[in-house]
């Protein structure tokens, strides 16, 4: 805008006019954008958002398996240290519901929550509840398979204002940190799997909600106790 400050000596009123008139015209060119500009602009801004929100939506997703797996490393070992500790087997139950089941319940703690009891030595051949029901992140779910494979024993919970009782598969501790054999069917000195999944179980069926069908697996030593992650893997297609 320097240059457009002219010395009016000499010039006439219809100059005068013409000058002020093209210094204004200037001045709204490059203090503003026309509407072709905010057109553009905009239309770069909405491309940029439908190429974010799957890669943000994606990493979601990734770190609630993450968290799944977080918490149920933790569990597992929580369940293994207090075995050891109080002499007394422990279990980490996974509650299972068929048909008949309130909706509300299937969305929060079907095949997506778990919690540890303990033999409870004041009441031989009963057990109690050491912690709360703990629920996986939205939207992730056990793999019906993995849960499948383990033996069922009857269980109190309590969550949501009811007190009933179901057959829930369970991983038994004995007191030296292993898997008692009984926590599965079939005996075996393979380590117990756990697959952790985007989706939820309808009737012991999967249903993923993620294309990709990905499956983290946590891996439980049968004389140690011990779980680990393995790598995630493609789950094929049913």
């Amino acid at each position: 805008m320097a240059n457009c400050r002219p010395e009016f000596r000499g010039f006439t009123v219809k100059q005068r006019e013409r000058v002020l008139g093209s210094c204004r015209a200037l001045a709204l060119r490059e203090g503003g954008f026309t509407l072709l500009e905010l057109l553009v602009v905009m239309g770069i801004i909405v491309l940029l958002m439908g190429l974010l929100v799957p890669a943000v939506t994606s990493l979601s997703k990734s770190n609630g398996r993450k968290a799944a797996i977080a918490s149920l490393l933790g569990g597992i070992e929580q369940a293994r240290a207090q075995a050891i500790a109080d002499g007394q087997a422990t279990y980490v139950v996974f509650p299972t519901f068929g048909s008949g089941t309130s909706q509300t319940i299937l969305d929060r703690y079907n095949y997506k929550s778990y919690a540890i009891f303990e033999d409870d030595p004041a009441n031989p051949g009963a057990v109690k509840q050491l912690t709360g029901w703990r629920t996986l992140p939205t939207g992730v779910g056990l793999r019906a398979a993995s849960l499948g494979a383990l033996a069922t024993s009857t269980f109190t919970f309590t969550p949501m204002g009811a007190t009933t009782s179901g057959l829930f598969p369970f991983l038994k501790f004995t007191t030296d940190g292993g898997i008692d054999p009984s926590s599965t069917p079939l005996p075996s000195t393979a380590p117990v799997q756990l697959g952790i999944f985007e989706g939820y179980v309808v009737s012991s069926a999967d249903t993923d909600t993620n294309s990709s069908r990905f499956t983290e697996t946590i891996t439980v030593g049968r004389f140690s106790g011990r779980a680990e992650e393995l790598p995630p893997t493609p789950t094929p297609s049913p």
